[in-house]
């Protein structure tokens, strides 16, 4: 299934099989042995591929294609990294994100508890899997703006091995 989803993306001119190396770190060659079903792509192949391909229906093709036939799904979130809008993503977004995060977690928290002593309205209960919502989105993005920073220290890293 992913070798046809991989010809099709390509076929559709949303990617290169060349692209599909460079992005998921492997020789375009590699690439053309997916397609043809000779060898499968690890985990890490496909996670930077689907993090770094441009088309976002292309990356939702290969992703649901990859995890087919697994126990696992996979969803995606628009997120702004830059949270506070300096410009940079930095140690003060992931922060200001936790922090959002953390109080959001509080809220919910206490609406769930106020509910043990009288049963919540509708209303209450929508109010509380909004507020559980925010907590996961904001979670989410401290992890997106944390995992950001690090790829950045390994593209310096490998700027300076050069």
């Amino acid at each position: 299934m992913l070798q046809k989803t991989l010809q099709r993306v390509i076929d559709q001119k949303l990617t290169s099989a060349r692209e599909i190396g460079e992005l998921s770190g492997v020789s375009t060659s590699t690439v053309y042995r997916w397609i043809a079903g000779q060898s499968q792509p690890d985990f890490d192949s496909i996670r930077l591929l689907v993090r770094h391909l441009p088309d976002k229906r292309a990356q939702e093709e290969i992703l649901a294609s990859f995890l087919n036939g697994t126990e696992w799904n996979a969803s995606r979130m628009d997120l702004e990294l830059d949270f506070n809008s300096d410009g940079k993503i930095d140690g003060e977004d992931a922060l200001e994100a936790t922090i959002e995060s953390v109080q959001a977690a509080a809220k919910s928290l206490g609406r769930i508890h106020g509910a043990a002593h009288h049963p919540m309205t509708a209303e209450e209960t929508l109010q509380t899997i909004a507020l559980l919502n925010h907590v996961v989105r904001h979670c989410t993005l401290t992890q997106r703006v944390l995992i950001d920073m690090g790829e950045q220290r390994a593209k310096r890293k490998l700027k300076i091995a050069e």
